[in-house]
């Protein structure tokens, strides 16, 4: 597997964004959905790419994104996606570490996600990264499927 390397998401990426966003997770959320999300909270997005791609001052293929925005007085991941072929290679970890970093260094304690109850592998991963089930909520999908909520004490001590 190709080795991958961590940014900030940029302006540029948002298309590539899309793309993962749309073929990874079982989602309504539209296109105009996903392009509020990076500008709403766009210090909470971060991407993987390839490193043998470009720089990113023009838009060059994503393996993985993670968004996160501000709930509640917390961090939330909105959503996370790696391309097929490079799961199981850390993207997804690293990628929910970056996210998490930029949370503890705006103080914030906690981080929530929401997945799908059928997902095993997606609970599986969120386990693995220290996640644990906090609650159901029912008909949550617009399909009526349930989420169950994830969360996570993150240690702001450094």
């Amino acid at each position: 597997m190709d080795e991958f390397r961590l940014r900030k998401a940029v302006e540029s990426d948002l298309q590539e964004i899309i793309r993962l966003w749309k073929q990874n997770i079982k989602t309504i959320n539209t296109a105009s959905d996903i392009a509020d999300f990076l500008h709403q909270s766009p210090n909470y997005f971060f991407v993987a790419v390839p490193m043998s791609a470009k720089s990113a001052s023009t838009a060059e293929k994503l393996i993985g994104f993670v968004g996160g925005a501000v709930r509640g007085g917390h961090g939330h991941i909105s959503g996370i996606a790696v391309d097929k072929e490079y799961r199981n290679g850390k993207v997804g970890e690293k990628l929910i570490n970056a996210v998490e970093r930029k949370f503890i260094d705006d103080a914030f304690e906690t981080v929530t996600l929401e997945v799908r109850k059928s997902s095993r592998s997606a609970m599986r991963f969120y386990e693995k990264q220290c996640y644990k089930p906090s609650y159901i909520v029912k008909g949550y999908y617009a399909d009526g499927e349930d989420a169950l909520v994830y969360a996570k004490k993150i240690d702001t001590r450094r």
